[in-house]
């Protein structure tokens, strides 16, 4: 069965994120890019299929990345000089959520990522 690279996927992972300590967010890159090779469904990939591929795993652990930070607080300082606790903003979530979206309906030529799904729209 096909497989993809995870240490491109990595890579991908600090160009989105900004983040450079790789050691921390293995885990997080390791379970995306197991998912996504869970989710193929051809024996091999085109370079062009890996790197959309690669991409994809990217987005979901960027996603992770983001619920996890959502998870936790961390002190953040005001204008004013103010020191509270804050948290990941919700609309980074949504982006990430957004970029997974995209990246997962750019390999569903080659990956099962789950079908038809329904979203409503706001508004």
């Amino acid at each position: 069965m096909a497989e993809i690279n995870a240490t491109l996927v990595m890579g991908l992972f600090e160009r989105i994120t900004g983040e450079q300590r790789d050691e921390l967010y293995a885990d997080l890159v390791n379970r995306s890019v197991a998912k996504v090779n869970r989710m193929l469904r051809v024996d091999t990939l085109t370079s062009e299929q890996e790197g959309r591929c690669e991409y994809a795993a990217a987005a979901e652990a960027v996603y992770q990345y983001a619920l996890e930070g959502a998870s936790c607080q961390s002190f953040v300082m005001s204008e004013n000089g103010a020191v509270k606790k804050g948290a990941v903003s919700p609309v980074t979530i949504a982006n990430a959520d957004a970029l997974r979206k995209y990246a997962f309906g750019e390999i569903a030529d080659v990956a099962d990522t789950g079908g038809f799904v329904f979203e409503t729209t706001e508004g």
